[in-house]
């Protein structure tokens, strides 16, 4: 029997095996050619389910539903002649293809009890757009934090688990010991565009804005534009330029790279930078160009047509009160699912206050979402929003902040 990277064996043979191992390092470092590597695998053994599942994981990362609902059912198919790890494999895989989202943690977490080595099986917990992430429940970065914690003697110096262990020690507020992770990381595999903008994460928890933005600017030359990260990093490259008084050259990465229309990228990563984007701009005292909220509300219509994902939902509904879209606003408000829909509807009357220039109004929804804004997903990074817009309506309404309200030190 053949075997992965990580030593688990594989139901396949040697050069498909091989095409596998390369497909999922570069899924594992967002380069290029991921799905082609798997398309390779499968073209050399057509029965060859983990690759066929790999390949659906690769195609929900990139945005393509039907590609991966395609690769999951093949996946499927082949599973009854499985055995042990690779049939659970599958069926892990297939929870987390299917959306079900409470159910394929579970199945993964008892997965990795008898295959703790399982990275593709792991992957999908990780990060803060992962299950933990997205799962709406308070103190999700410090239960994945425990899980990867607990994994980690069981890596070593596996570059991918450093760089995934780096971002939740990260965001549970060890800055310093996620810098430690990410920078060995990064020295195993340079072309890790998950490991640099981790990387990115410490500088901006550190205050280091010169050499957060030397270190991307370095980074992205030899980036591919197709890159799964490429729009993601140049969001943080442009935030760093507005912060430093570089406004000409924050717009200029905004148009090229970041604007929905602009580049391709994961429509979630293009939806929600955008709209960050925009208002740390208004927030900075840098006007966005006319219709560039209503472009932003016309793409999540597109590609968000209906409410359900939290995090998705509070930045449409931060689009639709900039754009004076009342009805989108109350939608998504109202349509978000799970246990974090109190906290958007709250961001999204906050939202709405600022855009009427209702500071106190403002002030009370954003004071009364913000002890638990965890549950909305995302970064500790892209959660400040929140608290910046917070601190900007009692500049407006000529207040000093309440220390009780605010999460964060600024």
């Amino acid at each position: 029997m053949t075997h992965d990277r990580y030593g688990l064996g594989l139901s396949t043979g040697d050069q498909a095996a091989a095409a596998y191992v390369a497909g999922v390092d570069a899924l594992f470092a967002a380069d290029v050619g991921a799905a082609e590597a798997f398309g390779r695998a499968i073209g050399l053994d057509p029965d060859f389910a983990l690759a066929h599942a790999a390949l659906a994981r690769t195609h929900q990362v990139f945005g393509n539903r039907a590609g991966a609902k395609a690769a999951i059912t093949r996946a499927r198919e082949l599973a009854p002649k499985l055995k042990g790890r690779e049939a659970s494999h599958v069926n892990c895989m297939g929870l987390v293809i299917d959306g079900q989202g409470t159910l394929a943690l579970d199945a993964i977490r008892a997965h990795l009890r008898e295959w703790p080595r399982d990275a593709v099986a792991l992957s999908p917990c990780t990060g803060v757009f992962g299950l933990y992430g997205f799962s709406g429940l308070a103190h999700r970065a410090a239960s994945l934090r425990a899980l990867l914690d607990g994994l980690a003697p069981q890596y070593g110096d596996d570059w991918w688990f450093l760089a995934m262990q780096a971002f939740a020690h990260v965001e549970t507020g060890s800055v310093e010991s996620g810098r430690e992770k990410v920078t060995k990381a990064l020295a195993t595999n340079p072309r890790d565009a998950h490991a640099m903008h981790i990387l990115a994460h410490v500088h901006y928890e550190a205050g280091e804005v010169a050499e957060g933005r030397r270190r991307l600017a370095d980074f992205i030359v030899a980036y591919p534009r197709e890159g799964l990260m490429h729009c993601h990093i140049n969001w943080h490259r442009a935030l760093w330029a507005l912060v430093a008084g570089d406004t000409d050259e924050a717009w200029k990465l905004y148009a090229a790279n970041v604007a929905p229309g602009s580049i391709w990228g994961p429509s979630l990563n293009v939806l929600t930078d955008a709209a960050a984007f925009l208002f740390r701009a208004e927030l900075m005292g840098s006007k966005p160009p006319e219709g560039a909220w209503a472009k932003v509300l016309d793409y999540a219509r597109k590609e968000f047509p209906r409410p359900g994902l939290a995090f998705v939902d509070v930045h449409v509904a931060l689009a639709a009160a900039m754009a004076g879209d009342g009805t989108e606003l109350e939608a998504r408000a109202k349509g978000t699912r799970g246990p974090a829909q109190p906290v958007v509807e709250r961001a999204a009357t906050g939202f709405l206050a600022f855009a009427r220039a209702d500071w106190s109004g403002a002030i009370d929804a954003f004071g009364a979402m913000l002890p638990e804004h965890e549950r909305l997903g995302g970064s500790r990074a892209q959660r400040d929003l929140f608290e910046e817009a917070l601190l900007a309506a009692y500049r407006h309404a000529g207040r000093a902040p309440d220390p009780a309200a605010l999460t964060r030190r600024h």
